[in-house]
C-alpha cells in the first residue's frame, strides 16, 4: 500500500484526491496547507485522515511515501525540494516548473536523493492515448507530417488570480500550451525550430498564443492556447495515410476519430490526366467548384470512431503509474520521464525567448 499525501487545498487537489479513490494499492493519508483551516475543511470534505496546517508537517509524516504538489505554478520548485529533502517520492503538477533552470535543479536533486520523480502530465495516462500512441505505430495514418492542437478556456480577469498573475507563473503557455507543447514532445520528439507569437494583458502575462514547432523531416505542430477564448480543445494529427482527431476535451479525451485517405493516382497515371482534364473544361469546372466540399467529403476515405471510456475522473491513471513504478522499485516513468520534462520546460523558455523580440503594446481600454 503506498501513502499519498497531498500539498494544496485547491480544485486540482481536489479532483487528484478524487481520483486517487479508483488507485488500487494507493492511500490518501493526509493534507497540508499553510492554512490549518483550508486543510482541515479540505480534509472533512474528502474524508482525508490527516490535516496539517504546514507543508512542513506533512512532508515529515513517516508514512506518507509520495507527495503530490498541487501548490501554484512559481511553488514547485520549492515544493518539490521540500519533499525530496525529505525523503519523499514527487508527482508534480504541470507545469513542472516555471523555467528550465527550476526544473533541472528540482531533476538533479531527484537523481541525488534517489527518488522518484515525474510531472503529472495526466492526459498521457489516459487509456485514448494507448490506444492512440497503438494506431501511430501501426501505420493507421501513415507518417506524421502535421500537429494542429489548441486549449483555450477563458478565465475571469482577476490581476491577482493566478492565470494572470505573472509572479506565480501565470499566462496561458504556462497554464494551457504545455499540454500542447507536451503533445507534440509526445508524437513528433524534440523541435528543431521554433516560432511564436503572444498577445499580453496588463499584467505582463500571455493571454494566448500561438507557436509553431519545426521538425528535421518537415513535420510540424501549430500550438494555440489562450485564457481568454473559449477553444475547441481537440488535436487533429495528420499523416500521410490519414488523420486521427483527439476529440474535446483534449486534456481528458475519452474518444478519437480515425479517417483514412483515398489512394490519390500519381499524375503519369489516365486517372490523373482525365481528373485535370475534368476539372479544366470550363462548364465542369464551374461544376467542379460548386460542390467540390460534396466531392471531397464522398472521396475523403473511411472513418472510425473509437471510445475508451473509464472509471474515475482521470487523475487516477496517473497515480496509478505512480504506484506501479514505486512497488517496483523504479525512479523514473518510462511514460513522463525526467529529461523529457526538461526538455519541454527548454522549449517553453524557448517559446518564450521569440516574444522578447516582438513589441508589447499595452492594450487599450482595460486588459485585452
Amino acid at each position: 500500500m503506498i501513502g499519498w499525501g497531498i500539498l494544496g487545498t485547491g480544485s486540482v487537489a481536489g479532483h487528484f484526491a478524487r481520483g486517487l479513490r479508483f488507485v488500487r494499492d494507493a492511500r490518501l493519508l493526509a493534507v497540508g496547507s499553510r492554512s490549518l483551516a483550508k486543510a482541515g475543511a479540505f480534509a472533512r470534505e474528502l474524508a482525508v485522515p490527516r490535516a496539517y496546517g504546514s507543508y512542513e508537517d506533512l512532508v515529515a509524516d513517516r508514512e506518507i511515501n509520495v507527495v503530490y504538489i498541487a501548490t501554484p505554478n512559481h511553488r514547485h520548485r520549492a515544493d518539490c525540494l521540500l519533499a525530496l529533502e525529505a525523503g519523499k517520492a514527487v508527482l508534480c503538477e504541470k507545469p513542472f516548473a516555471v523555467s528550465a533552470v527550476e526544473a533541472r535543479e528540482v531533476i538533479a536533486w531527484a537523481r541525488r536523493k534517489r527518488r522518484f520523480c515525474m510531472e503529472a502530465m495526466w492526459m498521457r495516462f489516459l487509456p485514448v492515448m494507448a490506444r492512440l500512441r497503438d494506431l501511430i505505430q501501426t501505420g493507421a495514418i501513415g507518417e506524421i507530417r502535421l500537429l494542429r492542437a489548441d486549449f483555450g478556456i477563458p478565465k475571469p480577469y482577476e490581476e491577482d488570480n493566478r492565470f494572470f498573475n505573472r509572479e506565480m507563473g501565470g499566462g496561458a503557455t504556462l497554464t494551457f500550451g504545455v499540454y500542447l507543447v507536451s503533445l507534440a514532445f509526445w508524437l513528433l520528439g524534440k523541435p528543431s525550430a521554433i516560432t511564436g507569437q503572444a498577445s499580453f494583458g496588463t499584467t505582463g502575462v500571455d493571454e494566448q498564443s500561438v507557436t509553431v514547432l519545426g521538425y528535421p523531416n518537415g513535420e510540424m505542430a501549430v500550438l494555440t492556447a489562450s485564457v481568454r477564448s473559449d477553444l475547441p480543445c481537440e488535436a487533429m494529427i495528420t499523416g500521410t495515410r490519414g488523420e486521427i482527431r483527439i476529440h474535446s476535451p483534449l486534456y481528458r479525451a475519452r474518444e478519437l476519430t480515425v479517417r483514412t485517405f483515398p489512394e490519390v493516382p500519381p499524375p503519369s497515371s489516365e486517372n490523373g490526366r482525365g481528373f485535370a482534364r475534368f476539372r479544366r473544361g470550363p462548364l465542369l469546372r464551374a461544376v467542379w467548384f460548386r460542390f467540390r466540399d460534396l466531392f471531397q467529403r464522398l472521396v475523403r476515405g473511411s472513418a472510425a470512431t473509437v471510445f475508451e471510456p473509464f472509471e474515475g475522473n482521470g487523475y487516477n491513471f496517473e497515480a496509478a503509474e505512480v504506484t506501479r513504478c514505486l512497488q517496483a522499485g523504479e525512479l523514473e516513468s518510462r511514460i513522463m520521464p525526467l529529461e523529457e520534462t526538461l526538455s519541454i520546460m527548454e522549449t517553453i523558455d524557448a517559446i518564450r525567448d521569440q516574444w522578447e523580440s516582438q513589441p508589447h503594446p499595452a492594450p487599450q481600454g482595460g486588459s485585452f
